[in-house]
């Protein structure tokens, strides 16, 4: 039987999926991006119109759309991400960081 998760191990996986979709972004794979969403959804905001895609082909479909990709494959971005904060609360979780 595997051990319960602790609220560390909790905060670390979602440090680290904020991390990979910065990463997977940059390097132009939004099918990685898409997959990160598979069972869960992703929500666009500019000003005030928000766009919300759930599932992986759907949150692909808008990168594919949203985001220019060079002939390198890659939309030569680098995101860096700090100030992550991650708030429990039972099973539930949120998260907020900023990135440049």
């Amino acid at each position: 039987m595997a051990p319960t998760p602790t609220p560390a191990d909790d905060r670390h996986a979602i440090e680290t999926l904020i991390m990979t979709y910065a990463e997977r972004v940059d390097l132009g794979d939004f099918a990685g991006v898409g997959a990160l969403f598979a069972h869960a959804t992703y929500r666009a905001v500019h000003g005030d119109d928000v766009h919300a895609q759930t599932g992986a082909s759907a949150v692909q479909a808008t990168f594919e759309g949203m985001v220019r990709r060079y002939p390198d494959g890659t939309p030569r971005t680098k995101h860096v991400t700090t100030n992550v904060v991650v708030d429990l609360d039972g099973d539930a979780a949120t998260a907020r960081s900023y990135y440049l």
